[in-house]
């Protein structure tokens, strides 16, 4: 179709940047609302939004360019999935540990960049939004931006990558993108270890590890699951270390669950000072016990956790109500809950987001990249 002269559509599946483009002009010339999608693995990590007058489909955006040494440049719409088998060719893989759950059933480049994900091996790899070396933009005019000052004038000095990473699509749509390879590591190693006492020193220790997960499942104790990864010797004799040095610690295959997220019910996302985490289990048991349905906590050790709740159909509300207000009551220096999953309805019946000390600043800086508010309305951190 002509998009200069036929109706605008409702559902869009631009196969290039320019035709993007175009129809960002489009849409904001008639006012229309847009929201973007590439394997749709995160469309259910905010509340329902209305459905938008343009809805995008950014999977037909999807030429790879051959890896560099330690680069590789695609189009937001390519699969995770697809960039893991190109770069294993040349003993490669994306230097940021993404989550294997939402790489399984289709995520893209350009939607793991927008949410912000990251995957179990925090300590020793950085987040992806660090390793996007350069990417390319629509802002929500049409206009196809390549630094933060493309966005607009008064952004020069800000770093493009670091603005439109984690912003749901709600700043400008990223439509192509470079990140960073490293060497695929030899072998991988797991190391399972009771209790969550050895957690914090693991990650201060003369080698950390390249992931200290705590999982402590519904009814359960929590234990820790250490990944060691590099060449076989240097790993062997890392685990062998680990064994011989903490009580109960037993060489284990990949846990089932590795890389995917706690999911339940109802999911909320926890941020806690390290200090902070062997509290936040035993609150985790209590809230169990007191509320009497079963609660998933799974993260790193830095910190970053989820909290699946196995709330019945019927009061799925009130259980995720309970938790995140007694989350909260310790207080944002000790611990911050978002909630990020759960059934339609609860989303209206909680505070889904709590104290978001840097609303104002979110506000602002979405009123200067998109003052018609056309870009995915409600998506954001904060629903900005």
């Amino acid at each position: 179709m002509s998009l200069t002269t036929d109706e605008l559509p409702r559902l869009a599946s631009p196969s290039s940047i320019a035709e993007l483009s175009e129809l960002m002009a489009r849409a904001h010339a008639e006012n229309r609302t847009v929201a973007v999608f590439g394997g749709g693995t995160a469309f259910d990590d905010h509340p329902p939004a209305d459905t938008p007058g343009l809805l995008i489909d950014l999977t037909s955006i999807a030429e790879v360019a051959d890896p560099s040494s330690d680069t590789i440049r695609a189009g937001a719409g390519t699969r995770i999935s697809a960039l893991n088998r190109l770069t294993a060719e040349s003993g490669q893989e994306i230097l940021a540990d993404l989550p294997l759950d939402r790489i399984d059933t289709g995520a893209t480049l350009g939607g793991m960049i927008a949410t912000a994900a990251a995957g179990p091996r925090h300590p020793r790899r950085p987040r992806l939004a660090g390793t996007v070396r350069s990417v390319t933009t629509v802002a929500a005019d049409g206009t196809i931006a390549r630094t933060a000052e493309g966005l607009h004038p008064d952004l020069g000095g800000r770093d493009l990558p670091r603005l439109v990473a984690g912003s749901w699509g709600t700043r400008a749509i990223i439509v192509e993108a470079e990140i960073r390879l490293t060497n695929r590591p030899e072998v991988q190693r797991f190391v399972w270890i009771p209790g969550t006492e050895a957690a914090a020193d693991l990650l201060i220790a003369r080698r950390v590890p390249d992931a200290v997960v705590i999982e402590r499942p519904p009814g359960s104790p929590a234990a820790t699951v250490v990944l060691i990864e590099g060449e076989p010797d240097e790993v062997e004799a890392e685990v062998g270390h680990l064994v011989d040095r903490i009580p109960g610690a037993t060489p284990c295959g990949e846990p089932e669950w590795w890389g995917r997220r706690a999911r339940l019910a109802a999911t909320i996302a926890v941020s806690a000072a390290p200090g902070f985490i062997a509290t936040l289990i035993d609150a985790v048991a209590r809230l169990e016990t007191t509320i009497g349905y079963p609660l998933q906590l799974r993260g790193s050790a830095a910190g970053y956790f989820e909290l699946g709740i196995g709330a019945p159909e019927s009061e799925p509300g009130v259980a995720t109500r309970v938790v995140l207000e007694h989350l909260r009551s310790f207080g944002l220096h000790r611990l911050a809950a978002r909630l990020i999953h759960a059934p339609a309805p609860v989303w209206a019946e909680v505070d889904a987001w709590g104290p978001q000390p840097g609303r104002q600043g979110l506000r602002e800086l979405k009123t200067l990249v998109d003052p018609r508010g056309v870009l995915a309305p409600g998506r954001g951190i904060a629903g900005i």
